[in-house]
């Protein structure tokens, strides 16, 4: 039997470290708020932070969630503990920031990441850590509700490097103890880490679970998930056992209690219920997944294929336009920019934020003045208007020549194009006509009437919707 290699002083530096950086977050939180707005002097957002993350997971218990509304008010009552000379609206206000800030909403609600140094024998290499604590996920009703991650439950549990098998199983070990010994007190507090941990242990199974739902490749079933789930029905069957004995311990103090200890026991015999409770739906859950796995494989590489698949951007399109000629590529850059870099706005899930996000006024900025006697500056151009003004003086020739009466945009620029006028002014005279179709006010629109079809635009440089022009009879431009 082989014996395992003794940890040297490398490995344990680099582990403990990964333990103190997870919780770069929450100090980050803690010391940037001197330069927030308002002013939060004798309010600790570290407290408020692990305070959310405990209601958040005391919710998940029970299958759900918290929303951003419950869990704000929830935490004004601590934030007015703290300060009691806010408002209760800068209290919500406060307790909106908290939130707000465990999402990393600063970053674009982007993973929080955490460098460090890690040793590799007498190598020093530097890594990232990327975590997030809070994250919105939405139920089968529509409602929006906070969940804490794996390792948000990880940083309040406050045993980062313990699996959460072996974290379970001390945690158990010392409930039956105290219950032995009639610490009742101390085994409501253990029995709610306990809890915490089969939390944990849930959002494990179903990451696996719910990884290979939606994309079978990205899971090595074979040699990873199938040991990971036998494992899981061992674990979760001596949990059940062992529960089960915590539970008739309970019982026989229940029995003998006295007043003062009857409550506790009652809540101590809750917790576990429900930690029994979602062992066995676990269980249940993993009896079936080899199946579930074959359907979602089924489902997803042996589904059927088009004839004609979709073109390589980069091979087939990107690299063929490169070796084109600039005259050429010229005209095709903004259709071929539309088609690798379209819009992707962030998803908002709720949609106060957006809107508080739309309203917001815009923030005010301190123009910096340039001192002229400095040697090393100089003043720069920085005027490159991309239209000249004899641009603008021939889509306003353009303009005045248009015959009066109606007739369809797309129309005119068929003419226009026989007529050999630029590609440039054609874009300029679109941008002009939109803006008289945006803006009554505009001085264009006094003699010149621009208004929508209903038809789609058909021109092979301009998308949207086509428009109806018409020139009045007696317009003097």
């Amino acid at each position: 039997m082989s014996e395992v290699a003794p940890d040297n002083w490398q490995d344990a530096v680099t582990r403990r470290l990964r333990t103190l950086v997870r919780l770069g977050p929450l100090h980050r939180i803690e010391a940037v708020k001197v330069h927030r707005d308002d002013d939060l002097t004798d309010i600790d957002l570290r407290a408020l932070c692990l305070r959310a993350l405990d209601l958040t997971i005391e919710r998940m218990g029970l299958g759900t969630g918290m929303t951003h509304e419950e869990l704000r008010d929830e935490l004004v009552p601590m934030v007015g503990s703290m300060r009691t000379d806010l408002s209760e609206e800068e209290r919500r206000v406060v307790a909106d920031a908290v939130i707000l800030d465990l999402l990393n909403e600063r970053d674009r609600r982007r993973e929080f990441r955490e460098r460090y140094v890690a040793f590799d024998g007498d190598r020093v290499v530097h890594r990232e850590i990327s975590l997030r604590l809070l994250r919105e996920s939405e139920l089968g009703d529509g409602t929006i509700v906070l969940r804490a991650t794996t390792e948000a439950i990880n940083i309040y549990a406050g045993m980062l490097e313990y699996p959460v098998e072996d974290a379970q199983i001390a945690e158990e070990a010392v409930l039956r103890s105290q219950i032995h010994r009639g610490l009742i007190a101390d085994a409501v507090r253990t029995a709610t880490r306990y809890r915490m941990r089969s939390l944990e242990y849930e959002q494990k199974i179903q990451g696996y679970l719910e990884t290979a739902r939606r994309d079978v490749s990205q899971v090595d079933w074979i040699h990873e998930v199938l040991g990971f789930l036998a494992g899981a029905r061992t674990h979760l069957e001596d949990r059940q056992r062992h529960d089960q004995d915590l539970l008739r311990s309970i019982e026989a103090r229940q029995d003998v209690a006295s007043e003062g200890d009857a409550a506790q026991l009652a809540r101590l015999r809750d917790t576990v219920e429900e930690c029994y409770r979602r062992h066995m739906q676990l269980h249940g859950r993993i009896i079936p997944a080899n199946q579930d796995y074959l359907r979602e494989q089924d489902r997803q590489v042996f589904r059927p294929r088009l004839a004609a698949s979709y073109p390589d951007l980069e091979a087939d399109v990107l690299r063929a336009a490169l070796e084109l000629p600039t005259g050429v590529l010229a005209d095709l850059v903004d259709s071929l920019l539309a088609r690798f870099q379209p819009p992707r706005p962030p998803p908002q899930l709720r949609l106060a934020t957006l809107i508080d996000k739309l309203l917001a006024p815009r923030r005010a900025t301190e123009e910096a003045e340039v001192t002229p006697d400095h040697a090393d500056l100089e003043t720069i151009d920085t005027d490159h208007n991309y239209f000249t003004a004899d641009d603008h003086a021939a889509v306003a020739d353009l303009l005045t020549s248009l015959p009066p009466g109606e007739q369809t945009l797309s129309s005119w620029l068929v003419e226009l194009r026989t007529d050999g006028v630029e590609s440039r002014l054609l874009r300029l005279l679109g941008l002009r006509l939109l803006i008289v179709f945006g803006n009554p006010g505009e001085p264009l629109a006094r003699w010149l009437d621009v208004a929508a079809s209903g038809r789609p635009l058909i021109d092979p440089d301009f998308l949207g919707d086509d428009l109806i022009l018409c020139k009045r009879q007696d317009a003097r431009p």
